[in-house]
């Protein structure tokens, strides 16, 4: 078995003073895909968020490639944030061509300008938006802004992805791309990736491990 990539140990999250996620144990191994599942409001984004270092946390810890990520107060240190790309349910996109939104955090890096274009033409090709490149983001439609989200994650090379209902809004052929995609990041980039989806079947199309979530508790079966 993998070595985890994400390790949570006794992890609360209020909301309120409500309690809105209580994980006593859980662990997602590296290099391989590990579906979240639930219905909405089941708390799915509330433990990407967390686990992502980008909630404050009532009490316990989170552990990335096994070390110490994130306890208390959000957000987590950047040089392990680094590591680590999200993917929001709901993308914020810059107003300015999808290019230029791949592109951006290249720039911010320290990346070449010839470099960071080749890098983000490639990613396109992969996603499955080559001829959206030029166009503005705030036209695009719901399907079209995940997917760019999804490629300004990728073209950053991280180690981990955070993947809040990526897959939702697509057409069925935009959402099989996609899924192949992220399959082979996992089988053939080792990336490791912990995805939410409220969709049946996601786990079992792809062949992974499923974390079932209702009500901010993990349930059997």
């Amino acid at each position: 078995m993998s070595a985890a990539f994400l390790q949570l140990e006794d992890l609360r999250v209020t909301r309120g003073g409500k309690t809105v996620l209580e994980v006593s144990k859980l662990e997602a191994s590296a290099g391989r895909v590990t579906v979240v599942f639930g219905e909405n409001g089941a708390g799915k984004t509330t433990l990407l968020l967390a686990s992502a270092g980008l909630l404050d946390l009532q009490s316990g810890r989170v552990k990335l490639f096994g070390q110490s990520f994130h306890q208390g107060r959000a957000p987590a240190p950047k040089s392990l944030r680094q590591k680590i790309a999200f993917v929001f349910q709901d993308p914020y996109l810059f107003r300015r061509s999808v290019l230029k939104n791949l592109t951006y955090g290249l720039k911010i890096r320290g990346v070449a300008k010839t470099q960071r274009r080749e890098r983000a033409e490639a990613v396109m090709q992969q996603v499955g938006i080559s001829d959206l490149s030029g166009r503005p983001a705030n036209d695009l439609s719901g399907g079209e802004r995940k997917l760019v989200a999804l490629g300004r994650a990728l073209v950053l090379d991280p180690e981990a992805l955070f993947l809040d209902e990526v897959t939702a809004s697509l057409d069925d052929s935009a959402r099989e791309q996609v899924l192949a995609l992220i399959a082979s990041l996992a089988s053939e980039r080792g990336k490791s990736i912990l995805m939410a989806t409220h969709l049946e079947g996601i786990a079992k199309r792809l062949k992974v491990p499923c974390i079932n979530l209702k009500a901010g508790r993990i349930i059997l079966g």
